[in-house]
């Protein structure tokens, strides 16, 4: 006799599965994935609701932030523009034409460097710089020659956009050696010439301030450093013992000693290593100082890069034959840069923000004259938290982008991955 047919059990339905990607799989795993980090998450979203609420109704509500246009051009380049640095005359154009030659060289980097990071930054750069022509001084804080060379800039990216495209320029070789006789150029025409040149009268590096001499000193600083620690990063590991002990003494001396010290002894040491009839200013014994100061951080760095190498790198050069200087500058000193790129980058980050502390010896930076005009204007004094932070914010800025560029170079050259 035949089994009756029995129907199968009822299946209960089952929800739909979990999301194992994307944003919702994120939260879950990160914010909600237990108890505990789930009241965290809570805590924090409230925490941050009400910071993020009151932060944004004072910054739009409550903060004064006149003193930002009062001081104006002041930011950028301090004193140099006033009747007593430059009496009977306007440079302000100087260094605007300074900033013409870096935009130009911005846009010649963009093909260079095949776009990418490149050309995000001279597109901003261009941007903020033709766009602060439009701010809302009256004709006599910021005149029509100023705010037209400033809009200037839009044409200087796209010449030099032009240049780097379609001429032999357009190498990384011709953009640096360009980029040292921009940063040249740039110093002579801040200077002034002797012999009364119209519109070229000297201008004393006294009255140089602003962001302006943060920058330079910054560039000097950065550009100089890394030949330079290389170089005594390499004596150190020399078998020449006399060349070996001065790298050893330069590097401790200048890391033991903080640099607010160096720029104070700056006025007694500098004149010591040249001869006495060298013209020397504020500005020189600041660049030396902060020059020789990252000098040794570098070198420290690329030490550490090169001790980081395999002794087989070194084997595997000799072994096809090449020199010792083949194999430190083709084989281990390539290798070491690229394994202390973060390193690098961190030490541009501080060099720029210690540049600050050339106020010590009477140099006006960006931070000193904003510290001076509070003082001298009660009338600003409750506005000093206003303009702090707009400083802090100045800062940030220029301190992520080299940031933002070395991540780049990092993530270019593969660090950390092969």
């Amino acid at each position: 006799m035949s089994t009756p047919y029995e129907l199968p059990p009822v299946q209960a339905v089952l929800p739909p599965p979990r999301p194992e990607s994307g944003p919702v799989a994120w939260v879950r795993d990160n914010l909600f994935s237990n108890w505990y980090n789930t009241t965290l998450t809570i805590i924090f979203g409230i925490l941050g609701i009400l910071g993020l609420w009151y932060g944004v109704g004072w910054v739009f509500f409550d903060a004064e932030w006149q003193v930002i246009p009062t001081i104006g051009g002041r930011f950028l380049i301090g004193q140099y523009n006033t009747e007593g640095a430059c009496p009977g005359q306007n440079c302000f154009w100087r260094p605007q034409a300074g900033l013409l030659m870096v935009t130009m060289l911005l846009g010649m980097a963009w093909p260079v460097a095949g776009g990418g990071v490149a050309k995000r930054i001279a597109i901003i750069v261009t941007a903020v710089v033709a766009l602060s022509a439009f701010l809302p001084y009256g004709l006599d804080k910021m005149g029509w020659d100023v705010r037209l060379l400033m809009l200037a800039n839009v044409p200087a990216m796209f010449i030099g956009l032009a240049l780097g495209r379609y001429t032999p320029l357009g190498t990384v070789k011709w953009v640096s050696i360009l980029g040292v006789v921009a940063f040249l150029l740039t110093l002579v025409l801040m200077r002034g010439l002797p012999g009364g040149v119209p519109g070229l009268q000297p201008v004393s590096v006294n009255n140089w301030g602003g962001l302006t001499l943060n920058l330079l000193l910054a560039v000097a600083g950065i550009v100089l450093s890394l030949p330079l620690g290389i170089a005594l990063a390499l004596g150190r590991r020399s078998h020449l013992p006399v060349l070996k002990m001065m790298c050893v003494v330069f590097i401790e001396v200048f890391r033991g000693v903080p640099l607010i010290t160096l720029l104070f002894m700056s006025q007694v040491l500098v004149p010591l290593a040249f001869p006495e009839d060298f013209p020397q200013n504020s500005l020189f014994r600041a660049s030396v100082i902060i020059i020789l100061f990252s000098t040794a951080y570098m070198a420290e760095n690329i030490r550490g890069g090169l001790e980081a190498l395999h002794p087989g790198q070194a084997e595997a050069a000799r072994a096809l034959g090449l020199a010792g200087w083949q194999t430190t500058l083709l084989v281990s000193l390539p290798q070491a840069i690229r394994n202390v790129i973060p390193a690098i980058v961190g030490q541009f980050v501080a060099l720029f923000k210690d540049t600050s502390l050339v106020y010590i010896i009477g140099m006006l930076d960006v931070v000193e004259i904003s510290r001076a005009f509070i003082q001298g204007n009660p009338e600003h004094l409750a506005s000093a938290r206003e303009l702090f932070i707009f400083l802090a914010l100045v800062f940030w800025v220029f301190t992520y982008t080299i940031s933002y560029v070395g991540t780049t170079v990092e993530r270019h050259m593969g660090v950390g991955q092969r």
